[in-house]
């Protein structure tokens, strides 16, 4: 008996192993585009920094031209200041040696420290030919104009009435155009009714009589000095020796000189300084003209 054998045409399809590939369109950089982008970045950078560096540096120049102005300010604002208020004639312009001259690096003056109207002057003192006295209306107290200050005036304090200066002498101690015109406060009475005695010895005689009958006191000297490149400021008791070093009140002077010229001038108490501050090449020159109240 023989076997049936069926036959079955059906094949299995396959798929078939392909590989996947990205469009060329989508490819990464190349070497070439890489390098210009990070020298473009490269040079982005460098401006930005440059921008930033340029804008930090002037607002440094302004700063530091600002701080030298402030400086310089108030060097001469305290220098008019305390000149403004300083005894008539007092003023004298110096080498650093201490030499009178019209033209220097020093500037010497006594600053007031009361002032008054005097009613009697070179009084005799009852019983004493060797004490003279100068009655006057008491001074003003520096706190409150309105109130008096019988302790104003001070034993060994200078007194000063009509101080025109002498031209060939060095100081209102020397003398003045019309004879003496400082004495030293031996002794200062208490007020009565509103006045003050003042006593000082006969041999100081006062020989100006003041046509205001203006008396003013001093007891310190001031000193301004330009040395290299700083002003200073010394002070000390009129007679006295300053001392070598003063106070700093301003640096970064290249030139600095105080100046008397009669031509320029129209009243006998001004006087000029020229001054030129610099710092980081910039600089700030001063002419100013400097007057001193009261002058007789």
């Amino acid at each position: 008996m023989s076997a049936f054998v069926t036959t079955s045409d059906v094949r299995l399809h396959l798929p078939a192993n392909r590989t996947y590939r990205k469009p060329r369109g989508n490819s990464g950089f190349t070497l070439v585009e890489l390098v210009m982008v990070i020298l473009l970045l490269g040079i982005m950078a460098t401006f930005t920094s440059q921008f930033i560096g340029i804008g930090s540096q002037i607002y440094g120049d302004a700063s530091s031209r600002e701080q030298l102005m402030s400086d310089a300010r108030f060097a001469m604002e305290r220098l008019n200041r305390e000149l403004r208020d300083a005894v008539p004639g007092s003023e004298r312009i110096e080498t650093t040696g201490g030499t009178w001259v019209d033209s220097g690096a020093c500037l010497r003056f006594w600053p007031i420290s009361t002032s008054s109207r005097y009613l009697a002057l070179n009084r005799a003192m009852s019983g004493s030919t060797a004490t003279l006295e100068l009655v006057m209306a008491t001074p003003a107290s520096a706190a409150n104009p309105l109130d008096v200050d019988a302790t104003a005036v001070k034993k060994d304090d200078q007194l000063i009435v009509f101080p025109v200066p002498d031209k060939n002498v060095g100081s209102l101690t020397a003398g003045c155009d019309y004879g003496r015109c400082v004495a030293r406060v031996t002794d200062v009475l208490t007020p009565v009714s509103g006045a003050q005695t003042i006593r000082y010895t006969s041999t100081e005689s006062l020989a100006g009589l003041s046509p205001g009958s203006r008396v003013y006191f001093a007891n310190q000297q001031v000193r301004y000095c330009v040395e290299g490149s700083t002003l200073t400021r010394a002070t000390a008791p009129i007679g006295a020796s300053l001392p070598a070093q003063g106070v700093l009140m301003a640096d970064s002077l290249r030139i600095g000189t105080f100046y008397r010229e009669s031509s320029a001038f129209n009243a006998e108490g001004e006087f000029g300084m020229r001054f030129v501050f610099e710092r980081k090449g910039e600089s700030v020159t001063f002419n100013h003209k400097i007057e001193v109240f009261n002058v007789p």
